[in-house]
């Protein structure tokens, strides 16, 4: 047994090593031909502007030209695309100077998906791999909110003795990001976890209120107009339509359209739930379910970049962490996929073969325990 453990802690240096040749290659990509917070800039300015021009936190151009000072030459539309129910929760960090707003962002939201990371594995090895991610990196150098909707989505799944704060959670997640999240109410009627689904509903209505308190409808419907524009931003775009990981995404590069690409979304679609039934009808782990929730829900979504991956980093990173598990080896393979060498939608499916196995027979000691915390 020593010798099997000597072996597997070499393979995964070996898979450590080719991370963080993959993250000085990201990182030295990225600073070529963008600045540092990208992603977060426009997070910082649509809030911001919407605070004194709710008409313009929609208004593509208006947003991109209040990045200026950050863009520089780069040329490229960076709107505001997050659903208004978001803007509550970006405030804080609207209301400081960008260069503190995007670490502090950074920092709290990461500390978040450790901290969920942590309470599931209780291992340092298991922080460090999803530290070490491309993905993680990745959100880190564009200032994504990957971190934000991993930490909650994680916890909420780990908090099955408080069904009411989970909903909360997974609300409030849902309220940043909804199409990764767009099968949790089927997830949660699957368990019959019927309180969860109030308390989650619940709390994105109160966001969804809050928002209209702050900003009014109009910017509720300049968002519905906006989502065709940003697709086609996305789908006009070869560098962008590279880097997305859909199955949806991998077929319109191709050039797949028309009745051929609707017939492939329809599939997309029944695999999506296929996948969350699958998970949400067995003793599974949390883990397990977050993979299942949020990778069904990217099966059928049809645009997703990257860093998305980093949501799901956990549910590689705590299996590969622990050398003595059965089957360790498909653990180590399923954190490989997470380097970004294979084709995005490529690796979203192996991702969701591997972490969840579905030829096996779930263990009950598979099955994360109820993780309850003191409130």
């Amino acid at each position: 047994m020593d010798s099997t453990l000597r072996v597997r802690r070499l393979a995964l240096l070996a898979v450590v090593a080719t991370f963080l040749v993959a993250d000085i290659g990201l990182a030295r990509e990225i600073f070529h031909v963008q600045p540092l917070g990208i992603d977060f800039a426009p997070i910082w300015s649509g809030v911001r502007i919407a605070l004194e021009r709710p008409s313009e936190m929609y208004d593509f151009a208006a947003v991109t030209r209040d990045q200026d000072w950050l863009l520089g030459a780069f040329g490229k539309v960076r709107p505001f695309v997050y659903p208004p129910s978001s803007a509550p929760i970006f405030l804080p960090f609207a209301l400081m100077g960008f260069w503190v707003a995007y670490p502090a962002f950074m920092l709290t939201t990461g500390g978040l998906l450790l901290w969920s990371t942590w309470r599931l594995s209780h291992r340092v090895t298991a922080l460090l791999l999803v530290l070490m991610l491309p993905p993680v990196w990745w959100s880190v150098l564009v200032g994504q909110v990957t971190f934000l909707v991993g930490g909650l989505v994680l916890m909420a799944l780990s908090l099955r003795s408080r069904p009411i704060l989970a909903g909360v959670l997974l609300g409030v997640a849902a309220a940043v990001k909804p199409q990764l999240l767009v099968l949790f109410p089927l997830a949660l009627a699957l368990e019959g976890r019927w309180r969860m689904l109030a308390a989650a509903t619940g709390a994105g209505g109160a966001l969804c209120a809050l928002s209209l308190a702050m900003l009014g409808v109009g910017p509720w419907l300049d968002w519905l107009a906006a989502l065709p524009r940003f697709s086609a931003l996305i789908g006009d775009d070869p560098l962008l339509l590279a880097g997305v990981i859909t199955p949806t995404g991998a077929l319109v590069r191709l050039g797949v359209a028309g009745p051929a690409l609707v017939a492939a979304q329809v599939l997309f679609w029944a695999a999506g739930a296929a996948v969350v039934w699958w998970a949400f009808t067995r003793a599974t782990s949390p883990l397990q379910r977050l993979t299942a929730l949020v990778g069904g829900s990217l099966l059928l979504a049809p645009y997703a970049m990257g860093y998305e991956f980093a949501i799901l980093a956990p549910a590689a990173a705590v299996p590969a962490a622990n050398l003595e598990v059965p089957r360790w080896p498909i653990h180590l393979v399923a954190l490989l996929l997470l380097n970004l060498a294979l084709p995005g939608a490529v690796a979203l499916i192996g991702l969701l073969i591997l972490v969840l196995q579905p030829w096996r027979p779930v263990e009950p000691e598979a099955a994360a325990a109820p993780v309850s915390v003191t409130t």
